[in-house]
């Protein structure tokens, strides 16, 4: 397998397999087929096709397994399937893509070739909103879990976008968060944090508590 890694400053993508070795670049600034302004993340779908979010133009860009550019879908906006943002990107099981579409302070999501499904989310500092969601991943329960930015907190919630309950408070402490950026979840359940403002990776248990 390879590892795909966006290089913001550079604006291209670069390609590795496990053992480092160098596959190439491909990507560019521009609008047009397989270009960007600001790639924030990436995703892989079932058939190894590569998913990258851009952030400037809204919009999702579709290339090949060898970065050969196919498509990509997304317009701006604030309407249901519209995108203001977006940023984490990640496949469930389905191949259905959940958003975070972060300027609209909400999840989206959609089918892998654009189509909407569903929006869940709303604006707010209460355990159950959220504020400028960043990070994304769907965890091997299938549960969303969110790097909520501004609520300096991990949100989690079922498929079908139903609070399940919130992770974390504001501080520099164990299990305290200061602007999370990424979140993953592995085989075990353990919750990998990117504690982006104190400048460094948690670890929680399934229940959310510090390990």
């Amino acid at each position: 397998s390879r590892a795909y890694i966006p290089a913001i400053d550079e604006l291209r993508v670069t390609m590795y397999d496990i053992d480092s070795n160098y596959y190439g670049v491909y990507g560019e600034y521009g609008e047009g087929l397989g270009q960007f302004k600001w790639p924030t993340a990436i995703a892989s779908d079932k058939d190894g096709n590569i998913y990258i979010s851009d952030e400037q133009t809204n919009r999702i860009n579709i290339y090949s397994d060898t970065g050969i550019p196919i498509s990509h879908w997304g317009s701006s906006g604030i309407e249901m399937g519209k995108l203001r943002g977006p940023s984490g990107i990640a496949f469930d099981a389905n191949d259905d893509l959940y958003i975070s579409d972060h300027l609209n302070n909400r999840i989206q999501k959609f089918t892998k070739a654009g189509q909407f499904i569903k929006s869940f989310g709303n604006v707010g500092d209460d355990v159950n909103k959220l504020s400028l969601p960043w990070g994304i991943t769907i965890g091997p329960d299938n549960y969303v879990y969110i790097a909520d930015w501004a609520n300096h907190r991990i949100n989690k919630y079922s498929g079908q976008g139903d609070f399940v309950r919130g992770f974390g408070s504001h501080g520099s402490g164990d299990g305290e968060f200061t602007n999370p950026a990424s979140v993953a979840v592995d085989s075990n359940g353990y919750i990998y944090v990117a504690d982006w403002g104190n400048e460094r990776v948690q670890i929680l248990d399934y229940d959310g508590n510090f390990v």
